[in-house]
């Protein structure tokens, strides 16, 4: 031992395992701050994933309140939204008002009932229209992707699938009938025209190959003859007018 009163050897590792244990539990700290870090981050993204998809649903329940989609498929969407919400409320319970937005959830649900109308209501504008087309993608995609929480059988998911693409080729007619309507009453036939040609080139390409959405296109190929008969005669009737105009002008 030394007399001169210096720190022991023992006194000195109980120095070294002190700073060593500091450091092991810095270390440690960190790691279980970094692993949490990481598993927030995951729950954040898990949460913002199901919240895209709930809005995206709740959002084409809303604008395609003008068509009558079954009973069984509303409640199936609205089903979905309740589903969305508790999930999110089970993730992270402080996402803002929760418990409210999975009442009104519930209210909905409860509160759907039978198809009011049996076609497509008034489509009051372009922007109306785009809505509507981009909400039948957003529920067709779900319905192909079969990306629910609730479990959907892939038949019972087949027949949404026609549904949504039949009611959506009811909403192009609906539409482009229309414009061409007014086109042609302000004497604009090129605009006719081209209304009822893209609605032949969609119902061809984006509606399914069903009894109902072949019917439209017979309609729309009814409409496209009778309006090329129409522009005919009126071409016919200006000629005849010129004709005796320059009659006229020759006696």
């Amino acid at each position: 031992m030394d007399c001169g009163g210096t720190t022991t050897v023992p006194d000195e590792w109980g120095v070294l395992l002190a700073v060593l244990g500091m450091v092991v539990a810095t270390l440690l700290m960190a790691a279980f701050v970094s692993r949490y870090q990481a598993y927030q981050a995951m729950v954040r993204h898990r949460v913002r994933h199901i919240e895209h998809r709930l809005i995206d649903i709740a959002s084409a329940l809303h604008v395609l309140r003008p068509v009558p989609l079954s009973r069984e498929l509303r409640v199936t969407l609205r089903g979905e939204v309740l589903a969305r919400y508790r999930r999110i409320r089970r993730l992270y319970r402080g996402y803002p008002d929760v418990m409210n937005k999975i009442a009104e959830a519930e209210v909905a649900l409860n509160g759907e009932g039978a198809s009011v109308g049996s076609g497509v209501g008034r489509i009051e504008s372009e922007q109306m229209f785009r809505a509507m087309a981009k909400a039948f993608v957003d529920l067709i995609d779900l319905m192909e992707r079969g990306d629910t929480l609730q479990p959907i059988p892939q038949d019972v998911r087949a027949i949404f699938r026609r549904e949504l693409g039949e009611r959506r080729a009811e909403v192009y007619s609906r539409y482009y009938l229309v414009e061409a309507a007014r086109c042609e009453q302000r004497n604009n036939f090129s605009g006719a025209r081209i209304n009822l040609s893209n609605l032949m080139q969609l119902l061809r390409h984006r509606g399914p190959q069903t009894a109902f959405v072949r019917e439209l296109h017979a309609e729309t190929e009814r409409a496209l003859a009778q309006l090329g008969l129409r522009i005919a005669a009126q071409a016919e009737s200006k000629s005849s007018g010129q004709m005796g105009d320059e009659a006229a002008l020759a006696r």
